[in-house]
C-alpha cells in the first residue's frame, strides 16, 4: 500500500487523460462514483479495482442533450413504436457509444408539457436506463407561465417547444406566445430550446410541390429551404434579445444561422447553438440516393454548406452537439421509398454520433479538446449539471470513457445495438471507437460489451 494513501474503490492507470482545456498521462482514482484524485500513476492511491487504459484515451463521457426515446407513448400505436426504440435498448446503445448521459425531449404522448405529464414521464423510466438520463419539459401555444415555472421548479433541464409543427399533437408557436413564454422564463432565468423553421414557408413550400406531384427525395430539401430555417432563427434571436431568456437553438444546419447566433453571443445575449453528426456527415447528395433513411428536418444541406459548417466547428463556434436520436422502423422509413412525404421525419444516432466525431479526431478535421467541449462540457454548463458532469475533476462524477483510436469499425446493422436495426451512416468506417465507459464509477461497457444493470442509470436534476 503507497504510504499515507487512503485506498479507494477503483483506479484507472496508463491514460493519456484529456479534460477542461488540459491533457496527461497517468490515471484517475474513483471512490464512491466520485472521482477523488488524478495524476501520474505513482501518486495515485491503492485502489480495489484497477483498470489498465494501456495507453488509451480517456475522456469524460458524453452528454446527449437531444434524445427522443419514445416512452411513454400512449395510444393505440405504442407497439409500432416501440418496435423502434426503448428504454433500455437504446441506453444500451448510448453506453457502447461513449454517452454517459442522456436528456430525453419533450414531444412523448402525452407531451410533457405539465407537471403530470412529467410524472408519468419519471415513473416510466424508473429501473429502466442503464445510463444516467435527465428530462426536458416543453411549452405549446396554450401552455402557461404557470405550467412552465412547475416544469422548471421539479428540475427538468430545459423547455423545448416548435416554431413549425411536429406532428398532429403538438402545433407549431406563434410569436405572440412565444415571446410571452420566453418573458416567463426569463423570470426564473430557464432555458427553451427552440426549433427554428418558419411554419409559413413550410406549409407553402409544401402544397405549391405536392399540387405539382411531387414526390422524389429531392423534394423534402426544396420543401424545407435554407431560407426557412435563416429565417426564423433571425425572428427568434430577436425574440430572446427582447425577453431577456437565455436560449438553445436545436439541430443548427446551416453556417449563416450559427453565425446569427454567434453575433447574439458576442453582443452579450446568452444565445447558444446546437448541431448534429447528420449535419456534418451527410449531404443532399446523400439524401437523393437514400431517400427516406436521409429524411429529418431541419434537412440535410449541400456539400459546401457542410463545409462552411464544419470550420465554425472547429473554431469553437458552435456549443453543443446533439443527435436528434428519433429512430422509426424500416417499415415506417420504407413507406417514404415511393413517395418521400409518407416516411416519418427522423434518424437514430445516440450509438453512432461520439464515434463518428472520434473518427473526425483521427483524421484532423477537428480537435479532441473541441470535441470535449461540444459534447460533454458545454452540454453539461448550458444544462447546470456542471461540474457534476462533464468532466474529468475532483469531485466530479466518474462519468469516463476509454477511447481506441487504433480500432476500426464499418457501420451495419449486425454492428449497432439499435432497437431500430439500421443507421443513416451504413457502409461508414469508424476510425476510432469508446471500449469501455464508466457511469458514477460502475463499467457499464466493457470492450465494447454491455455489463452493466438497466436499473443502473439515475434522474438527474439541476445543480442549480
Amino acid at each position: 500500500m503507497k504510504e499515507g494513501l487512503k485506498r479507494v474503490d477503483t483506479v484507472i492507470k496508463n491514460a493519456k487523460v484529456f479534460c477542461s482545456g488540459i491533457s496527461f498521462e497517468g490515471g484517475v482514482a474513483i471512490d464512491e462514483g466520485i472521482i477523488v484524485a488524478l495524476g501520474k500513476e505513482q501518486h495515485l492511491p491503492p485502489a480495489d479495482k484497477v483498470i489498465d487504459a494501456e495507453g488509451k484515451v480517456l475522456i469524460p463521457g458524453a452528454i446527449d442533450g437531444h434524445v427522443h426515446i419514445r416512452e411513454p407513448w400512449e395510444s393505440e400505436d405504442k407497439a409500432i413504436f416501440n418496435s423502434a426504440s426503448d428504454i433500455v435498448t437504446d441506453t444500451q446503445a448510448a453506453a457502447i457509444g461513449g454517452v454517459t448521459m442522456i436528456i430525453n425531449q419533450p414531444n412523448l404522448r402525452p407531451p410533457i408539457v405539465n407537471l403530470e405529464a412529467l410524472n408519468l414521464e419519471t415513473e416510466v423510466w424508473k429501473g429502466k436506463s442503464y445510463v444516467d438520463y435527465g428530462f426536458h419539459g416543453g411549452f405549446m401555444p396554450k401552455t402557461t407561465i404557470k405550467e412552465i415555472q412547475e416544469l422548471w421548479r421539479e428540475g427538468v433541464l430545459a423547455l423545448k417547444t416548435f416554431m413549425t409543427t411536429s406532428g398532429p399533437y403538438w402545433p407549431p408557436i406563434n410569436d405572440g406566445d412565444l415571446l410571452y413564454a420566453l418573458s416567463g422564463m426569463a423570470q426564473i432565468d430557464a432555458l427553451p430550446i427552440i426549433h427554428a423553421e418558419n411554419h409559413s414557408i413550410l406549409e407553402k413550400n409544401r402544397k405549391l410541390l405536392q399540387k405539382e406531384g411531387r414526390r422524389d427525395y429531392a423534394s423534402h430539401v426544396e420543401w424545407r429551404t435554407p431560407l426557412a430555417e435563416i429565417e426564423a432563427v433571425k425572428r427568434v434571436v430577436f425574440l430572446l434579445k427582447e425577453s431577456g431568456s437565455r436560449g438553445l437553438i436545436a439541430h443548427v444546419s446551416l453556417p449563416e444561422a450559427a453565425l446569427e447566433i454567434l453575433k447574439a453571443k458576442r453582443e452579450g445575449y446568452k444565445v447558444y447553438a446546437e448541431t448534429g453528426p447528420q449535419y456534418l456527415f451527410l449531404t443532399d447528395e446523400d439524401l437523393k440516393r437514400k431517400g427516406p433513411w436521409c429524411k429529418f428536418a431541419p434537412p440535410v444541406r449541400s456539400r459546401d454548406e457542410v463545409a462552411k459548417l464544419w470550420e465554425l466547428v472547429r473554431c469553437g463556434y458552435i456549443d453543443v452537439l446533439g443527435s436528434d436520436h428519433a429512430p422509426y422502423t424500416k417499415e415506417q422509413k420504407e413507406a417514404g421509398i415511393e413517395d418521400i412525404w409518407k416516411a416519418p421525419n427522423g434518424v437514430p444516432g445516440v450509438e453512432t454520433s461520439l464515434p463518428l466525431m472520434l473518427s473526425a479526431v483521427k483524421e484532423g478535421k477537428l480537435s479532441l479538446e473541441c470535441l470535449i467541449k461540444m459534447f460533454c462540457e458545454n452540454p453539461a454548463k448550458i444544462y447546470r449539471v456542471y461540474p457534476r458532469k462533464g468532466t474529468i475533476a475532483v469531485g466530479s462524477d466518474a462519468d469516463l470513457v476509454i477511447v481506441d483510436f487504433n480500432l476500426k469499425m464499418k457501420v451495419t446493422p449486425e454492428n449497432l445495438t439499435m432497437k431500430c436495426g439500421w443507421s443513416p451512416y451504413e457502409g461508414f468506417e469508424l476510425k476510432a471507437l469508446p471500449v469501455l465507459t464508466m457511469v458514477r464509477g460502475e463499467v457499464v461497457v466493457d470492450n465494447r460489451e454491455v455489463v452493466g444493470k438497466a436499473a443502473y442509470g439515475k434522474h438527474i436534476n439541476r445543480v442549480s
